[in-house]
């Protein structure tokens, strides 16, 4: 089994990630939309694309399956397995929702602000940590994630950062705060090439 991926979109710098918005450090598709390409002679169909959404957290629990080793039960897994997507390109992978977690004690260099990010079917909500700010995006009819949505659907919007609360507290994710000692306050969360 061949795979070849990457961990996170181009840095806008010195690459363009267009259609996608974004880039390194950053929650939107230009940032966390990447490049994968399975080859698994005589189980992966050869030249066929597949629009389901993944993530390399997935990679363990697929190869766990693809190898037909049990997982350890002790163990959680984060992702789930994507053998029958590897297989069959238009299956869907099981799961109601991805998430992104980014909590950041200061800006990144490259712009990143401090969030995290929901994605359900087409709908997807980033909520950035230092203002409480929520975007919600239909990808499926805007995948540059120019229209932000949230105000104009709060109950998507509610929806969305509810179940991204909830996986939250689940996973015990932690967020910037005052109880967090290397949290800075002054800092200021302005992307590049913003004043």
């Amino acid at each position: 089994i061949i795979i070849f991926t990457s961990d996170n979109g181009g840095e806008t710098n010195v690459t363009s990630n267009a259609p996608l918005r974004g880039g390194k450090s950053q929650l939107y598709e230009g940032g966390i939309r990447v490049p994968l390409i399975v080859r698994w002679p005589g189980e992966t169909p050869a030249g066929k694309v597949s629009s389901q959404p993944t993530a390399n957290v997935d990679f363990y629990p697929t190869l766990l399956k693809a190898t037909g080793i049990a997982p350890d039960k002790k163990q959680t897994l984060d992702g789930v397995s994507m053998l029958n997507t590897w297989r069959d390109p238009e299956a869907a992978p099981k799961r109601a929702a991805m998430y992104w977690h980014y909590p950041l004690e200061k800006p990144h260099f490259l712009g990143g602000r401090s969030g995290g990010a929901i994605r359900s079917g087409s709908w997807k909500l980033i909520e950035f940590f230092e203002d409480g700010m929520l975007e919600l995006y239909n990808l499926q009819s805007d995948l540059s994630e120019k229209n932000n949505l949230a105000q104009k659907m709060p109950g998507k919007t509610k929806e969305l950062h509810a179940a991204m609360l909830k996986w939250r507290t689940a996973t015990k994710a932690p967020v910037p705060t005052e109880k967090n000692p290397r949290y800075d306050p002054k800092a200021v969360f302005k992307p590049r090439g913003r004043k």
